[in-house]
């Protein structure tokens, strides 16, 4: 697949990936509104919406979860390659997934932010209550409790969304690395 992220018109994939319920929908829509107030072109692709939008609905097994981290990879790669900064917003727990995306757009068009909480302060704002369903046992297969969640091992950023000028930074971060 051509994405084009050799093109000097190609945007950039920025992935932000943390446990479930670490706050990285909330800190890449906070970034997209930061961009876009400075005329940067932004599409935030959201693992959530992304997957109740599809027909059929992706599963949470290993290899639904392979093809639908493949499928968000490619659709991010696509929009950078028409000069957008996208904004992806998915769990991701398994580095090949991230690492794949890195390979498709290309290494200068592609960063991870690490959006670090700690696994209690998710649980506390669980507003699908996996965490709850995975304690009662519903749910076997919850990144970070039933299943693995593997932190990146070198983010372009790291950040603690509870932070007062997260988006701000991560904006920053972007900017100056890269001029739309």
């Amino acid at each position: 697949m051509n994405t084009g992220a050799d093109s000097p018109t190609a945007g950039f994939v920025l992935w932000f990936t943390g446990l479930p319920s670490s706050g990285k929908s909330t800190l890449a829509e906070r970034v997209a509104l930061v961009l876009r107030a400075r005329r940067v072109a932004v599409l935030v692709l959201d693992g959530d919406q992304l997957r109740s939008a599809l027909s059929p609905a992706p599963g949470y097994d290993d290899a639904s979860r392979d093809h639908f981290y493949e499928t968000l990879a490619n659709l991010a790669c696509l929009a950078a390659a028409q000069g957008l900064v996208v904004l992806v917003a998915a769990t991701a727990n398994r580095r090949a997934y991230r690492d794949r995306a890195r390979v498709r757009c290309g290494e200068a068009r592609f960063a991870e932010v690490f959006v670090d909480t700690p696994p209690t302060v998710c649980a506390t704002r669980d507003a699908k209550g996996l965490y709850r369903a995975s304690r009662d046992g519903a749910v076997s297969d919850l990144p970070g409790v039933g299943a693995a969640y593997e932190r990146p091992e070198n983010p372009a950023l790291t950040v603690v969304p509870s932070e007062h000028d997260a988006a701000e930074r991560v904006a920053g971060w972007l900017l100056a690395r890269y001029a739309p």
